[in-house]
This record gives structure tokens, sequence and C-alpha cells, in this order.
């Protein structure tokens, strides 16, 4: 049995109302194989996970964890009345960067996956909020820097995505059922890939 770290968003947890995430869809798939831990609440931006991830660490063995499965980014790319993206691309990249350092110390035996942050259906968003794909894509670029600079392997969750079906999604950002199992298959191949590794 492996123990295994998960930490991102909505996309991760799903929600109390029944939204899928693929966190349950990778429960599932992996029963037997991992145990899985993860926070409780949605670990939104690169900055707010930074903040709590030693508390959300100490709910668990963190000497038992051999696998550390996360992302940030959607909540860093929203923009909110027009505004820039929450979070400045630059300020993305050091909190990222600070936040993939933290999980190397609170997991000392655990590699690191890193996940980029899947696209958005742009037509979908009504109100004072927004993502867009550019942005995304941006932000996921820096992503991937900041985990090749640290020697950490990254899945590349929007090349995946981005050819769903549109009932693969449920609403703007987050995804059915189907999408969400998609995630977890493409999470867990990558993460076993990992953990069977030889150094």
């Amino acid at each position: 049995m492996h123990h295994v770290f998960l930490l991102g968003d909505s996309i991760r947890m799903g929600r109390d109302d029944g939204l899928p995430g693929y966190e349950p869809a990778l429960r599932a798939l992996t029963a037997g194989a991992w145990e899985i831990h993860s926070p409780a609440e949605n670990c939104r931006f690169a900055q707010y996970a930074l903040r709590y991830a030693h508390q959300w660490a100490a709910a668990c063995d963190r000497e038992a964890i051999s696998l550390v499965v996360f992302n940030a980014g959607l909540w860093d790319v929203l923009r909110i009345l027009g505004d820039e993206p929450l979070t400045p691309p630059e300020v993305y990249r050091l909190m990222l960067a600070r936040l993939t350092r933290r999980l190397q110390a609170l997991f000392p035996h655990a590699r690191l996956l890193f996940l980029t942050s899947t696209p958005t259906l742009e037509a979908r968003y009504t109100g004072d909020s927004c993502r867009k794909n550019s942005d995304i894509r941006h932000y996921n670029a820096i992503a991937c820097q900041v985990m090749e600079e640290n020697g950490l392997a990254v899945l590349d969750l929007f090349a995946l995505a981005e050819k769903f079906p549109e009932d693969y999604f449920l609403d703007h950002v987050h995804f059915a059922a189907a999408g969400s199992k998609a995630l977890a298959e493409a999470i867990y191949e990558a993460g076993q890939a990992l953990i069977n590794k030889e150094e």
C-alpha cells in the first residue's frame, strides 16, 4: 500500500453538493493500492497552499508518504470585474517555487508530481469573474519551468482535458463524472510510474 498526498482545488475534491472531482474517482480506482490523504478544504491559490501546507500535512504520517500530487493555478488566473489575474505571474512563480520546496521538506521520502491546470469553457462564463485559457497556458508554462528547475515530474492535464468532449465538463471549469474519471486514470498512471521509478 502506497501513501499518497493530494493537494488541489475543487477540480480535485469536488463539492458536497455532488460535484464530482478527480479525487473520489482516484480513490475508487486505487483502492487497495493507494491510501490517499488530502486536505478537507479547497487548497485555492498558490500562496494559500503555501500558507497551509504544513497544517494539512500534519494530519497524516508525513514520513510514510511516497507520492505527492499537487496543483495550484486556476484560482491564481481568476479575473474579477475585468481586473488582471488574481495572482500576478511573477508572484505565481515565486509562490509555486516556495510551495514546491515546502512540500519537499514536509514529505522527505516522497516523489512529487505537479498537475498543470485544466482548461476552461470560456463561452460559458457569466457574471463578474472569468478565466481565460491564454492565462492558463501562460501560468502552466511558468509552472513547468519551476518544476524543471527543481527536477520534478509534470503531468499535463491541460493537454489531456482540452481534447475532452464538451459533455465531459459540468460547467465552465468543473468536470462531469466522465471527465473526472479520465483525469483520475491519467493521474494514477503517471503517479504509479513515479512510485515504481528506480533511483
